[in-house]
């Protein structure tokens, strides 16, 4: 299976443009024991990822340069390999930011 990702690609000088985010296809493993494989429905875009993409000390720890977005999301399990989640189930939490494609 597999997923394209919003990568965090460069810090901006000003406001985010093009360069500052990449789309990345990945390919996606089976999860292990206690791991999940989610299906990203909706994502929360808030005011403080803004901030989030400088380095500057804040309440909210930076994003990481060459890595996936990460805030809220609500999701659907495709996969599970813990007894918590459940097949087809919704959930939500905060995790990174991809769109799993079949």
């Amino acid at each position: 299976m597999k997923a394209k990702q919003l990568i965090f690609n460069e810090r901006p000088n000003g406001m985010p443009d093009k360069e500052t985010f990449q789309l990345k296809e990945t390919e996606l493993g089976k999860p292990g024991d206690n791991e999940v494989l989610l299906k990203t429905l909706y994502v929360s875009v808030d005011p403080y990822m803004r901030g989030r993409m400088s380095d500057k000390e804040s309440y909210a720890e930076p994003f990481q340069v060459g890595k996936p977005l990460e805030g809220g999301v609500v999701a659907q399990v495709l996969e599970s390999g813990s007894g918590s989640f459940q097949k087809r189930r919704h959930c939500q939490g905060k995790s990174a930011i991809p769109n799993v494609s079949h």
